[in-house]
């Protein structure tokens, strides 16, 4: 008799064994910094594969970019949205296909120095210096954290891209970080988002809703100053040009193929794929509303600044109907939060795993979403959003615990 009771035992004990390891207590502040730095370099190696399809025959996003900056150093601004002059440039150095550009035009701004380069060494500085950017205001959210901040996927997709992401990511981080301490700051950081604003719909929402009128009126007056100075360089014909753009983007989003809409990371995309337009239209604009009066309710709540920022961020993918993974750099915010407090106040059950999944998400939903043909992005952000909601009164109510430096 003693037997099966012996064997139920080692198998009761084998199950908790096998339970408590898939609930990664046995990972700590080392191993979580040593994980980070084997994924940041290993990853730098894929950052070949981004070089290769970048300089190849079809090129990458980053033309757009080079080209607008390429006409702008020409005193050729006022084409930056013409075809045919963004693709006479990128045909020059041999590429077939026409990368449009799309951004606002205080945008060209930024792309005005890349364009004094070639375009091999412009891209390269463009991911290191965006890079950089990132870096530097999201470490500021954490200083413990720096490896898993470094290596974090979101910021390695915006890289492989060369797109806009690692830029937008860096300045919503430093928005984070500075509206406490310097709440004019905070607001300027704010208002460059003009140079992708579907990306700051949720930020007067926040604002007002927090009462934080100073950032609220940098915020405003940074985007007036900067399509000003646009218009001083450049001359007001290249505000009027945008507008040729939008046929571009209005075209992409009707006739978009698949591919298109699975390489986004927005409700409209997910549900258009699954269901219809008109559908994804519907889904689309009740998600904006509920994340709205969720970022309403946290930012006019008694709720820590930190755990406000972190809700407003997460909700930011939830809130547009137009947002490519290269974005998602921008989730560093409300990662880095979620990963302090299970640092500061540590959870048992499951609380690590779901952070994991969330931390890798920008890189496996997107390797997913062709393979399954079907966008799991937006519904993994509503589940991130739900975990910050429910951690968010944690951090007063429980005496923080460090983790185990294994």
């Amino acid at each position: 008799m003693n037997a099966p009771c012996s064997r139920g035992r080692l198998l009761q004990r084998l199950g908790a064994t096998i339970v408590r390891w898939l609930q990664l207590d046995w990972i700590g502040a080392k191993r979580v910094r040593a994980y980070s730095i084997i994924l940041l370099f290993v990853s730098l190696i894929s950052f070949l594969g981004s070089y290769l399809q970048a300089t190849g025959e079809t090129g990458s996003d980053f033309l757009a970019f080079w080209s607008a900056g390429k006409l702008a150093v020409a005193g050729r601004a006022t084409e930056v949205y013409d075809l045919a002059a963004t693709g006479a440039i990128q045909a020059a150095i041999g590429r077939t296909n026409i990368f449009a550009f799309v951004n606002p035009p205080p945008f060209i701004l930024f792309t005005l120095p890349f364009g004094l380069l070639n375009f091999t060494v412009a891209w390269a500085a463009w991911i290191g210096a965006t890079y950089t950017v990132y870096l530097v205001a999201a470490r500021r959210l954490d200083r413990t954290l720096f490896w898993p901040i470094a290596a974090y996927p979101g910021a390695l997709v915006a890289g492989w891209h060369a797109q806009t992401g690692l830029l937008t990511g860096g300045l919503i981080a430093g928005a984070a970080d500075l509206l406490r301490r310097r709440p004019v700051a905070a607001g300027l950081c704010i208002g460059v988002l003009v140079i992708k604003p579907h990306l700051a719909l949720l930020f007067p929402v926040a604002l007002a809703a927090g009462r934080h009128w100073r950032a609220f009126w940098s915020a405003g007056a940074t985007a007036i100053v900067l399509i000003g100075i646009t218009a001083l360089l450049f001359g007001p014909e290249v505000l009027l040009n945008y507008r040729r753009s939008w046929q571009v983007s209005r075209f992409l989003m009707e006739m978009g193929d698949l591919p298109f809409f699975l390489r986004q990371c927005t409700v409209y995309a997910a549900v258009r794929v699954a269901v219809s337009p008109l559908a994804a239209t519907m889904a689309q604009a009740l998600s904006t509303l509920l994340v709205g009066a969720i970022t309403w309710r946290a930012w006019s709540g008694p709720v820590s600044l930190e755990a406000k920022c972190a809700i407003l961020v997460a909700a930011i993918p939830l809130a547009t109907p137009y947002m490519f993974n290269y974005d998602l750099a921008l989730l560093i915010v409300p990662t880095v939060w979620l990963l302090a407090q299970e640092r500061d106040h540590p959870r048992r059950g499951w609380a690590r795993p779901l952070l994991l999944v969330l931390y890798l998400a920008p890189l496996w939903t997107r390797a997913l979403a062709l393979p399954l043909g079907a966008n799991l992005a937006p519904w993994v952000q509503f589940i991130m959003l739900g975990a910050v909601w429910r951690r968010k009164d944690s951090e007063a109510g429980v005496a923080p615990r460090q983790m185990t430096a294994t």
